[in-house]
């Protein structure tokens, strides 16, 4: 898994956390398992920008990629 993959999981559970927000009541909002939800966060199943966009917006926010010059650390 890649830094970026791992920084978007961060984020997205952070922003569940920030919002009190229990991973049970997204996965029944997002029409998905809770096993499913939670192995997208975990890093066990893709989570991709889509996902992670729908997930944020039930917490009120939003994902937003920034591309930056020079090289990766």
């Amino acid at each position: 898994m890649s830094a970026a993959e791992e920084s978007l999981r961060k984020q997205v559970r952070a922003s569940l956390e920030f919002a009190r927000i229990s991973q049970a009541s997204v996965a029944r909002e997002l029409g998905v398992s809770t096993k499913h939800l939670c192995q997208m966060l975990t890093g066990r199943a893709p989570l991709s920008l889509e996902w992670a966009e729908r997930i944020v917006a039930l917490c009120g926010m939003r994902v937003e990629v920034v591309v930056l010059k020079g090289e990766a650390r």
